[in-house]
């Protein structure tokens, strides 16, 4: 059995280059940021900033000094988000340590999701802000700070998606500071460090954005419009008129078949029933076993990680097409927690090893 373990990886490499030829087609018929990336003009130090620009000052190398064309452009993307998406594999394998077939395949379930691999396989930032993530949150989990993955995947993230950087520290930071309950120095520096870094990140955010960042009524007032500017969008939803709640599960958990309107939507219908059912029945099973479960590091970032992004993005965002793309930086390490739970409690009933 051991020598088969090559097949999910090779299998999951030609799954994920389907999808990459997919998005490549789909972008040369509907022009879209992956075009933009790779088609500009303007000197590549013009490109040297925080933010979108991120990603053409990479590509301008390969496209304006080695005029790669745009299917290259994809290859090099989706060998990026393969090589997160397996790396994630390799760790979640041992962190949940399957113990029934069906949590082997439950868990290979979660690295089939058609989201992650489109989005992953795009030129773009989804590629390097997903490698990005599973390097800190691999590293967090195993406390290998000092390390080329951790300080890397820190730079990416900060430099391409500073607000995502900014969600990511708070999930940290809060599950270090839960982590016991006594008052320690070393808490007490966590939390001035956390403090220090995520102002500087929300400042960072402002100014991209062009915000007045001690003007909270006026950004508020501009959540609220931009919620609304989503109108014109085809996926319009009207969050605006929705309760947190509402909000939060339209964010994670649509399309649901009834506003299906497409074939890619009636996938995602799919994929979002499966995941909104492994979620539900995690919660059961932690609701049934939380004397006994104890949650550890990666569990807790994973959580609060889904936490803060959904409710920052339900304040900025309404449009499915729009959520498709920015769940799929937190869903999987929700999902994969989702199976360590059902897999716990099945080995608690005396079936594991």
């Amino acid at each position: 059995m051991k020598s088969r373990k090559w097949l999910f990886p090779v299998f999951l490499l030609l799954y994920h280059s389907a999808f990459a030829f997919i998005a490549w087609q789909y972008n040369l018929a509907n022009p879209s940021d992956a075009y933009r990336y790779w088609h500009f003009e303007g000197n590549w130090l013009d490109f040297f900033s925080i933010g979108t620009d991120v990603i053409k000052f990479i590509n301008y190398p390969f496209v304006k000094v080695l005029n790669l064309p745009f299917w290259m452009g994809f290859l090099m993307y989706s060998l990026i988000g393969y090589y997160a998406i397996l790396e994630l594999y390799r760790f979640a394998q041992s962190y949940v340590n399957p113990q029934h077939n069906i949590f082997k395949y439950a868990l290979m379930g979660v690295f089939l999701l058609p989201n992650l691999h489109f989005w992953t396989a795009i030129v773009g930032k989804e590629p390097l802000v997903f490698l990005a993530i599973v390097w800190i949150i691999i590293k967090q989990t195993e406390k290998q700070y000092i390390n080329f993955k951790y300080i890397v995947g820190w730079l990416l993230l900060i430099l391409i998606r500073p607000h995502v950087a900014l969600f990511l520290l708070l999930a940290i930071g809060i599950t270090l500071l839960i982590k016991d309950s006594q008052l320690t120095r070393k808490k007490i520096g966590i939390a001035i460090g956390l403090a220090a870094c995520s102002l500087g990140l929300y400042l960072m955010t402002m100014h991209l954005l062009n915000r007045n960042p001690f003007d909270l009524a006026y950004i508020l007032e501009r959540n609220n419009a931009s919620l609304v500017a989503f109108k014109r969008a085809n996926s319009y939803v009207p969050m605006i008129d929705y309760n947190w709640i509402e909000r939060i599960f339209v964010l994670n958990f649509r399309p649901l078949f009834f506003d299906a309107n497409s074939f890619f939507s009636l996938v995602l219908s799919v994929e979002n029933v499966l995941t909104l059912l492994l979620m539900f029945l995690a919660i059961m099973s932690y609701i049934v076993r939380f004397k006994t479960i104890k949650l550890d590091t990666f569990a807790r970032i994973s959580l609060l990680f889904f936490v803060v992004s959904s409710l920052f993005f339900i304040q900025r965002y309404s449009c499915l097409g729009i959520f498709v793309r920015t769940k799929m930086m937190y869903t999987p390490f929700v999902l994969i927690l989702a199976i360590k739970i059902l897999n716990g409690l099945y080995r608690e009933k005396g079936h594991g090893k």
